[in-house]
């Protein structure tokens, strides 16, 4: 009788592990496979998502574009920036040595709370003597605030020629 009583609570043990070991593996989330990192082309690590795409206004002035003082620089927000109080951000000309050579506020030239693309632009005067080269540094305004009144801080470079 004792034999017997021996072999019923081996068999109880035996079987209890076994189901508490099939519930433990049965766990889907335990169970997912790793999602492995993804690597671009420049060695940086990617997250699941996609990163988004940053969209620029575009404006009359081209890369390379050979450019003299006085110079009027017109901006289309194509409804990709959002103007705040009538202005769209601001730009600044610097020399091929880092050195500011004119600033200017990019205003709207009409109705700027229309929906759609708006026109802002600026005028720049500057002095480029014995300057070759240089670049148009483009700046959003991106708002005060937290939340939604508040935006990212984006700005991309077109280079020019004097």
């Amino acid at each position: 009788m004792k034999k017997i009583n021996l072999i019923y609570i081996v068999l109880i043990c035996i079987v209890h592990i076994s189901l508490h070991s099939c519930k433990n593996h049965s766990n889907p989330e335990k169970n997912k496979a790793p999602i492995p990192e993804q690597v671009d082309k420049e060695n940086t690590t990617l997250t699941e998502k996609e990163p988004k795409q940053t969209k620029y206004p575009t404006l009359n002035i081209k890369s390379n574009d050979r450019i003299n003082s006085p110079i009027e620089i017109k901006v289309n927000s194509e409804g990709v920036w959002l103007a705040n109080e009538g202005e769209l951000g601001w730009i600044q000309l610097i020399d091929d040595k880092g050195n500011e050579l004119a600033k200017g506020i990019l205003s709207a030239d009409g109705d700027w709370m229309k929906s759609g693309p708006v026109m802002f632009s600026t005028t720049l005067t500057f002095d480029s003597k014995n300057i070759k080269t240089g670049k148009l540094i483009i700046h959003n305004d991106p708002g005060e605030g937290d939340g939604d009144e508040a935006g990212e801080s984006i700005s991309f470079e077109i280079p020019i020629i004097f």
